[in-house]
């Protein structure tokens, strides 16, 4: 049913099992797809194998300056698959002004620059997507062009309908399961999940 992309309610319903216990286990498979996600990017320079049991566990921090709002994604290919990232530490506001090119990217430090590889990024608190890079059209003015970013931000918004918004705190978790579901939408999903949580059990996340 998850595979199906069903509700924890439409589970609940179906299965008679209490919604509390069918979102604890929604939460462990969306956590484990997050890490795997993350574990087969081949240029997150910054991944943490603690870091969503941390996010699990409840121990993690927002930074400071940016807790009344949902944090930025960035978005970017590499080879044939769509990967995001949490853009952390930054203000959103700073970073609108740097889509604008009210400044510069010198103007930043190296982990900062980490921004100049996302081809997009996406504002939760907006409900839009940035684009960063651009072509000049016939008219001399900037034009997107429409791609598969624009079919991957579709799903990722079609998750805000249908969960009638996120929640800050699961944010994370549908942004990765939504990379996750676009990366492998020619595959098996049920076979898939089974070898992942064969390598690691579906509650290695729980595990200290």
């Amino acid at each position: 049913m998850f595979c199906e992309d069903l509700t924890a309610t439409q589970i609940a319903n179906i299965t008679g099992i209490s919604r509390i216990t069918v979102n604890a286990y929604l939460k462990l498979l969306r956590t484990q797809i997050a890490q795997f996600s993350d574990e087969h990017n081949p240029i997150l320079v910054n991944y943490r194998s603690s870091y969503y049991l941390d996010f699990y566990n409840g121990t993690r921090h927002d930074e400071e300056g940016i807790i009344s709002k949902k944090p930025l994604y960035g978005i970017y290919r590499v080879d044939d698959k769509i990967h995001t990232e949490e853009i952390s530490g930054l203000e959103p506001a700073w970073v609108h002004d740097w889509l604008k090119r009210k400044v510069t990217i010198n103007e930043l430090d190296s982990h900062e620059s980490r921004l100049t590889i996302y081809a997009a990024i996406a504002d939760f608190n907006s409900i839009k997507i940035y684009r960063t890079q651009f072509q000049v059209g016939s008219n001399g003015k900037f034009r997107v062009p429409m791609d598969e970013f624009d079919i991957f931000w579709g799903m990722l918004k079609s998750r805000l309908i249908k969960f009638r918004g996120l929640n800050r705190n699961t944010l994370l978790l549908h942004v990765k399961e939504t990379e996750f579901r676009y990366n492998n939408r020619n595959t098996e999903l049920y076979d898939m999940l089974l070898t992942i949580l064969h390598n690691r059990p579906l509650h290695f996340s729980k595990i200290a």
